[in-house]
């Protein structure tokens, strides 16, 4: 009696051993993902996981975490505009946007930061918006003044609009592999 106790247990551990290590080895197969988000009208690239940067504001209505483009611990915040309508951002230290509009200080979810539109380049559809530290805003227009009265370059303007990070609505958003596996080859 004793030895089949025994003999069970055994067999419990041995396939308790080997059963984690089937697990484990089928997450890691499973941890194949691509590096892009794209715009999910029109699919063009707006951005990279290495972007991916979590910016937590105290005025999110409610946080939580996902894995987005095999990043672990993206943060994912739900705001509310004062139009009553909702939205789930993730932020990027970059992406490709365009600039829409003028940069505004009031209701900005991100405290010490003017918002400011963003689109896709390619498509116009609203991606989110670009956060800017207004005071580096005051600083590169000093500094932007007395370059061009102290240097050969005067009238030149750049047209590129320095930001500090990305809001992106996740929802607008596409993962370039989810993406390629609609894609049908006939």
């Amino acid at each position: 009696m004793k030895f089949t106790c025994w003999n069970r247990l055994f067999s419990l551990f041995v396939l308790e051993f080997f059963s984690f290590g089937v697990v484990y080895t089928t997450n890691v197969d499973v941890q194949h993902h691509s590096d892009s988000l794209l715009c999910r009208k029109c699919g063009h690239d707006v951005a990279v996981a290495a972007n991916l940067n979590n910016i937590g504001s105290k005025l999110a209505l409610r946080q939580r975490n996902d894995t987005i483009l095999g990043v672990k611990q993206c943060l994912i915040q739900l705001f509310k505009n004062p139009h009553g309508q909702h939205f789930e951002l993730i932020t990027a230290t970059s992406a490709n946007i365009k600039h829409h509009g003028e940069a505004f200080e009031e209701h900005s979810w991100f405290p010490g930061y003017a918002w400011r539109l963003a689109v896709c380049p390619q498509c116009g559809a609203h991606m989110g918006w670009s956060f800017e530290d207004p005071h580096l805003k005051d600083y590169r227009e000093s500094k932007s003044r007395y370059t061009n009265n102290h240097d050969d370059n005067k009238g030149e303007k750049t047209s590129e609009i320095a930001y500090s990070f990305v809001g992106l609505i996740y929802p607008n958003l596409i993962q370039e592999h989810y993406a390629d596996s609609l894609i049908v080859d006939t």
